[in-house]
């Protein structure tokens, strides 16, 4: 079933040319179809006129809608047929201007390829695309949200929480006071929500990338430091203090510090977690390699922004290198500590 709105007018014909011109009344209402594309049951915009050579010119603009309710809210609204003709009374003849609205009787014969081509793009295409489109945007929601998150410092965190959940809830608010909202404004809220995370994603992305960019080589043993001198930078007997940001080591200004410790010899690393994420550090055992039975790990294990922790271990007999991480941020947060 459709239904139709028919709006009849007559032209005078000396003043056709005129109503045909770019901003005239025909060029108007042709330029309408593009609104109307947007309205939900819109099915088609179709502007007839008569041949006759004498007399007044019958212009028939035809606007058809999948349902009643759509046609209804198309003529209660600001922006119609009838509003684009009353805009030009001075090429239409006085009280010429009819409004009817009908209801087209379908036939099966007639509708039938129409309907059978709608169902069929609609079984395939809508199962399909739903779904991954849900899948594709979640992941962007928890992928870019993750690396936001771990770029910005101190209470950033919580007012970007706080302003995605007063979007939602905004949102949320006007979709629910208005069920009938055309498609458009559907998708378009996705699309900007999917923007914003890309745009927040990529600056992120860079973000870590100029942070590593810009850590400094670290020299396995720092300039006049001799063999089986205290660890770099402690003093005798006392304790290494690093700090974990987000995402990095630091100790004595430099980022993912290479220390250096004399066969042997204990070492002691007070940790002071400065960012917002969970940190922890440890120390590779015998085989330098990670989660193995002998690694050394903070204590406690989890640390939490603000928090402290503290590490021991003794460093083997013989030189080498001896890997250390933190076992949240594994890629970005890694050193090495010199066995000399």
């Amino acid at each position: 079933m459709e239904y139709i709105q028919t709006v009849l007018l007559q032209v005078e014909a000396s003043r056709l040319e005129q109503a045909s011109q770019p901003g005239g009344l025909l060029a108007q209402l042709d330029e309408h179809r593009n609104y109307l594309r947007q309205q939900s049951g819109f099915r088609d915009l179709r502007i007839t006129r008569s041949i006759n050579s004498e007399g007044n010119v019958l212009i028939v603009i035809e606007t058809r809608w999948s349902d009643d309710a759509s046609l209804v809210r198309y003529e209660t609204g600001n922006d119609n047929v009838a509003a684009i003709v009353n805009r030009h009374r001075d090429v239409a003849v006085r009280d010429s201007l009819q409004v009817l609205d009908m209801e087209a009787l379908r036939t099966e014969s007639s509708w039938r390829a129409t309907d059978s081509a709608t169902e069929a793009r609609q079984r395939v295409t809508l199962p399909l695309l739903v779904p991954v489109g849900a899948l594709a945007f979640a992941l962007l929601v928890i992928y870019g949200l993750s690396r936001v998150y771990l770029e910005i410092r101190g209470d950033g965190a919580t007012a970007l929480a706080a302003g995605i959940s007063i979007g939602i809830l905004a949102i949320a608010f006007y979709l629910a006071n208005n069920p009938r909202a055309p498609s458009w404004q559907i998708a378009g809220v996705f699309v900007i929500a999917a923007a914003v995370l890309a745009g927040g994603t990529i600056w992120a992305v860079s973000e870590e990338d100029g942070t590593a960019a810009e850590e400094p080589a670290a020299s396995a043993t720092p300039s006049g430091q001799s063999p089986g001198a205290s660890p770099t930078g402690a003093p005798a007997g006392g304790a290494l203090q690093v700090s974990m940001g987000d995402n990095f080591f630091e100790y004595n200004g430099e980022k993912n510090p290479t220390l250096s410790v004399p066969a042997g010899d204990s070492l002691t690393i007070d940790l002071s977690n400065t960012g917002v994420a969970i940190h922890n550090m440890r120390i590779a055992g015998e085989d330098n390699q990670f989660n193995t039975g002998d690694d050394a790990v903070s204590d406690p294990s989890l640390v939490s922004g603000g928090g402290t922790a503290t590490i021991e271990w003794t460093a083997p007999s013989s030189p080498g290198d001896v890997n250390y991480q933190c076992d949240f941020h594994p890629t970005d947060m890694k050193g090495v500590i010199t066995v000399e």
